[in-house]
């Protein structure tokens, strides 16, 4: 439920006190998740500070994110790309994150089923991007198709369209049990071998990694 506070201020005064706790609150997040072992799932800043490690490594621009939900990576990752696509399938949660990021004209969203969607955003695009893969139901609010995950459906798109050496992150790697429309570890370790060259894959943090050996 959402405070008084984000009830009566505007969105940017929210986001702006976000980004703000955010950025006070990481280090100690980090330390404490550390210091109790590193239970899964680790928190939302660890899943942010892969993304902008693999920018920095990088240099790519351009972020494609699935799952949108509350547009929370999206915020936290704003000001490290020139252009970020994000696709939700909720229509309610694609409209609340079209009003949060109305004032961000590199931001573009979009609405449907990832695993199609992700097909026309690999299309328009002219250099290489970070993908982070996190379009699967998660209860509550968050939206289902026949599927659990559209997991399967995203790889097989980025595998048909990889021209430009995209650098893959998948994030909860503790459901891959080949259930529910998720692959193995080790069936998404074998498909990188068979159809990306060139690629390293690793699971670290919760997070599947697909990156070209040279950023690895």
């Amino acid at each position: 439920m959402k405070s008084v506070l984000e009830k009566i201020l505007p969105q940017s005064w929210v986001d702006s006190y976000k980004e703000y706790r955010n950025k006070h609150s990481a280090e100690s997040n980090r330390r404490k998740w550390e210091m109790n072992g590193k239970p899964l799932p680790p928190p939302h800043t660890i899943k942010q500070e892969a993304i902008q490690h693999y920018q920095k490594k990088s240099g790519y621009g351009i972020l494609v994110e699935t799952g949108t939900y509350k547009g929370d990576m999206i915020l936290a990752q704003k000001d490290f790309f020139k252009k970020l696509y994000s696709i939700e399938l909720s229509p309610a949660l694609y409209q609340r994150a079209k009003k949060r990021f109305r004032k961000y004209s590199y931001v573009t969203l979009l609405q449907g089923n990832s695993g199609e969607v992700i097909s026309r955003v690999l299309g328009e695009l002219q250099e290489p991007a970070i993908f982070w893969l996190d379009g699967h139901y998660s209860g509550g609010i968050t939206a289902t198709s026949e599927k659990h995950s559209p997991i399967n459906e995203e790889l097989q798109a980025l595998i048909s369209n990889n021209r430009f050496q995209h650098i893959v992150l998948i994030d909860d790697a503790r459901v891959f049990t080949g259930e529910n429309g998720y692959p193995t570890i080790e069936e998404a370790k074998e498909m990188t071998i068979r159809n990306f060259p060139g690629y390293h894959f690793s699971v670290e943090e919760d997070i599947i990694r697909l990156v070209p050996k040279k950023f690895s």
